[in-house]
This record gives structure tokens, C-alpha cells and sequence, in this order.
């Protein structure tokens, strides 16, 4: 190795232990999201399988948990994991198909990306579904470059967890079956039993899922698949103009509009000019994801982390491109200067409540309130009622900021699909009790009279508007129902 090489490492290897360090510490200060509270409720209701994603960010988090407590360090350290994991393998793939300047470079732009920083501090699916992903891919390629063909059972294997991850992950089958047939190391390959060991290895990591929705009529399947589309509507461009604004906001925008000319060049090279072997692998991966969502976008809300695998390769194409002419690029330091400053500041304004933010742009504000008010409200009862919240983000927060973390239940106690909730609850065992029922005009309970068709008797309480920065986040509404008749 040269002396240049090891610069680059040591550079490497300190940006990597400052950045996951300043990470840590954050975990706890930040105030627990809605997201993280849902999730974790996962980890209390543990399942091989769950009806909205596959489990295994909530397998993480019971573990953490068991270990750290349930507290946000404990709920959080799981994606903190992953998102050390997930730079090591970025600067490891980068440097395998570049040099390590290049690796750097694209560790530091992964490491600043608001996307990846940020959620590598909320427990969603999509940390280990990242780290299951990039893993899969670096090893795929070295299985390829390096013709080691026993390595596609390890291909395999991380594909099917970070299946077990999230959905999205069936993207890396779409990527590998054409890089396997175009490539002429691919074609050599595809004549072994090897990558199809990869199937069933991939199979066998995400069994726990496929058991579960086997034994639940296939719900989680038809939810992400024939339900959605259902909820297809017309052609509408201003779906797509928020999906694309949402997408530079939240890579930034030098460093998305860097990744889209990388991925849509080396694209076009693949088809029409000509086919280097690792410029078609980092677009194989990232242009099936980036085309579809954008289609799906034209008719359909496309939520802000779904192209998040893509910008895995999508990154070290641009940067490897920025590095083509062998100079040190002046773009690439603004890219990434310009996403250091998106993500701080997006760190300064959920630290600092003096900032006014109201509305879905502060939602992760008002719960502790909310729980501070519902404890008084249970008091006044004689017996212990039972928690309930339109949505899954009132009763997740509840569950845990109310002293005891007491069960919570959602909109299956009034006959409507709970998501999750509708698994968890038995509300047999509910007929005859009391209960509170809070909403979030975040999450607006447009016919509040339904309640009365479930409840002897319903009470409204005075309303909770929680501030911050003198202006009013949201308004809570809540309920006392008293003899509960069933859904």
C-alpha cells in the first residue's frame, strides 16, 4: 500500500469516529419523532413479521433496548449502529472501484448528506435496509471482480435482510439480474450454481416476513402492493415538483443534481457507448429506483426517504466522475459544504425550541405536553381507563412518554384499520372500560362523532395547544368515553 493510500485512510478513519461521535451524543437530545416512538413500539410487540414493514429494525431495537433501556439512546443506537456500518462499507466500495481519495470524498458526502445523518438518528427501517443493501452490493462486486463465487451465498444473505429490512429492497434483484446478463463476468457467473445460492440464501433471511404473511392472509403484501395502487390517483405534476423538491432538500442540491448527472451518464454509456464494468454497476442500482419512483411520483406521494438506496451508488458515481479528470474538484467541495450546512442547521432547529416551527414541520413537538395533560386526565378517573389515539403517531408517543409506558391503542378500537395496532389490540378485553382518546390536527379526525357510535357516553376536554417559540405547534383535541361497546 502507498504512503498516499494510508493519508487518505487515516483522513478516512478520523471523519468516520468525529462524525459518528458528534452523532452519539445527539442521540438522547433529541426529542423521541413519531417514527421513533411507532417503531420501538415494534420492539414490545415482537413478531417474525408486521403488517406495514418487515422486522428487523424492530428486532435491533428490542435488543438496544434490553441493553441501553427504553430511552432514546436505547431506541436510537440501533441506526447509530448502522450508520457507522454504512460509511465503512461506503469508503470500502468507493476505494475498491476507484482509489481512496475517492472513497474519502464519498464517505464525507455521505457522512454530511442530511438524509443519511438524520436517519442515522431515528429508528425506521431504512438504516439497516441501507446497511443490508451497500453490503450486499460491495460484496457482490467483489464477487465479480475478484471471481470468488462462494461469496454470492454472503450476497445472498445480506440481500435478504435488507429485504427483512424494508420492501424496497426487491430493487436489488432488479439491479442484479441485468448486470448478471449484460456483463460478460456476469454471463460466467450465471453459468455456476452460485448466484442462484444467492436466491435461496436471500430467502432464507427473509423467512421470519414471509412466515408471518403467510399466516396473516398475505396482509403486508397486498398493503404495499394492490392497496397502494389503489390509491393511485390522476396525473399530477405537482405531486411530482414535491417529490423532486422534497429529494434536493433532502440529499441538498448540489450533491442530487451532481448524483443524477452521474447516474443518467453512465446510464446512457451502459446502452449506447461504452460499458465500463464498474460506472454499470453504480447506475444498475440507482437508475431502476430513481425512474420508477419518478413515474410513480407523476400519480402518487412519493415519501421523502423512498429513493434512498439509490443514492448509495448514485454518490460514488458523481464522485468518482468529479475525480475523472484526476484533478481536485472545487464543485465537490461546495456539494458537500453546502450539505455540512443543510444538516447542522437542520440539527440547530430541532435542538433549539426558542426557533418557531409549527404544524407538520415540528412534529416532533408537543408530546411530552401531551402526556403531562392525559396523566392529569387519568386521574380523575376511579378506574385506570385505557389510551387511545387517532393515527399511530399519538398513541406511539403516548406509550412512551406516559409514565409506565401503559399498552396504547389506535383507530381499530373504532372498527377502522390500526395499521400495527390492529395486530396488537384484543378489543374484546376493552368491552365496559373507559378511555381517553386524544387526536392531532396534524392528523386531522375529520368526524369526531364516530366516537359516540363506540362509547356509552363521550366527554370533549378543553383542547392542548403546545407552543414553541411562542407560536402554537398544534391543537389536541381530547375525549373521556366512558363504557366502551366495541368496534
Amino acid at each position: 500500500m502507498s504512503e498516499n493510500a494510508r493519508i487518505w485512510e487515516r483522513r478516512v478513519l478520523v471523519f468516520i469516529i468525529t462524525i459518528s461521535a458528534i452523532r452519539l451524543v445527539l442521540l438522547p437530545a433529541l426529542a423521541l419523532t413519531p417514527q421513533d416512538a411507532y417503531y420501538w413500539q415494534y420492539s414490545k410487540h415482537l413478531s417474525p413479521g408486521y403488517f406495514d414493514h418487515p422486522p428487523l429494525h424492530a428486532f435491533t431495537a428490542w435488543l438496544t433496548t434490553l441493553i441501553f433501556g427504553d430511552n432514546a439512546f436505547g431506541i436510537r443506537f440501533g441506526p447509530w449502529l448502522y450508520g457507522l456500518g454504512l460509511l465503512i462499507l461506503v469508503f470500502c466500495f468507493a476505494r475498491r472501484i476507484y482509489n481512496p481519495r475517492v472513497g474519502f470524498w464519498a464517505t464525507v458526502a455521505a457522512g454530511v448528506t442530511p438524509l443519511f445523518s438524520i436517519g442515522s438518528s431515528i429508528l425506521t427501517p431504512d438504516p439497516p435496509l441501507l446497511f443490508f443493501w451497500t453490503l450486499s452490493l460491495y460484496l457482490g462486486y467483489r464477487a465479480l471482480t475478484d471471481d470468488i463465487k462462494p461469496l454470492w451465498i454472503v450476497v445472498g444473505f445480506a440481500a435478504g435482510l435488507a429485504m427483512l429490512s424494508k420492501y424496497t429492497a426487491v430493487f436489488l434483484g432488479i439491479g442484479f439480474i441485468p448486470i448478471l446478463i449484460i456483463s460478460e463476468r456476469g454471463r460466467e457467473h450465471l453459468k455456476t450454481p452460485w448466484p442462484y445460492f444467492a436466491v435461496v440464501t436471500a430467502f432464507i433471511a427473509f423467512l421470519p416476513q414471509f412466515i408471518w404473511n403467510a399466516g396473516n392472509e398475505w396482509a403486508s403484501f397486498a398493503y404495499q402492493t394492490t392497496r397502494r395502487a389503489g390509491e393511485i390517483s390522476r396525473w399530477r405534476l405537482d405531486l411530482f415538483a414535491g417529490m423532486l423538491g422534497s429529494q434536493i432538500a433532502i440529499v441538498s442540491p448540489l450533491l442530487f443534481g451532481g448524483i443524477v448527472l452521474a447516474v443518467f451518464r453512465y446510464g446512457w454509456k451502459t446502452l449506447f457507448g461504452k460499458k465500463d464494468f464498474g460506472n454499470l454497476y453504480l447506475a444498475g442500482f440507482a437508475l431502476p429506483i430513481m425512474v420508477f419512483f419518478s413515474i410513480i411520483a407523476l400519480r402518487y406521494w412519493v415519501k421523502i426517504n423512498w429513493l434512498a438506496p439509490a443514492y448509495i451508488t448514485g454518490l460514488l458515481a458523481f464522485i468518482g466522475l468529479a475525480f475523472a479528470d484526476g484533478k481536485e474538484p472545487r464543485f465537490l467541495k461546495w456539494a458537500t459544504g453546502v450539505a455540512l450546512a443543510e444538516t447542522v442547521l437542520l440539527y440547530i432547529i430541532v435542538l433549539v425550541p426558542a426557533i418557531p416551527i409549527t404544524g407538520e414541520a415540528a412534529y416532533w413537538e408537543g408530546w411530552k405536553e401531551l402526556a403531562k395533560r392525559v396523566e392529569i386526565e387519568r386521574a380523575e378517573f376511579s378506574e385506570e381507563p385505557f389510551i387511545a389515539g387517532w393515527g399511530y403517531k399519538v398513541p406511539s408517543e403516548l406509550r412512551f412518554y406516559l409514565q409506565g409506558h401503559p399498552e396504547t391503542h389506535s383507530n381499530e378500537i373504532l372498527g377502522l384499520h390500526g395499521l400495527n395496532y390492529t395486530y396488537w389490540t384484543d378489543t374484546d378485553k376493552l368491552l365496559g372500560k373507559n378511555c381517553i382518546f386524544v387526536a392531532d390536527a396534524r392528523e386531522p379526525f375529520r368526524h369526531p362523532e364516530i366516537l359516540e357510535k363506540h362509547f356509552e357516553r363521550v366527554e370533549e376536554q378543553d383542547e392542548l395547544k403546545p407552543k414553541r417559540g411562542g407560536k402554537v405547534v398544534t391543537t389536541f383535541r381530547i375525549w373521556r368515553c366512558f363504557g366502551y361497546i366495541g368496534p
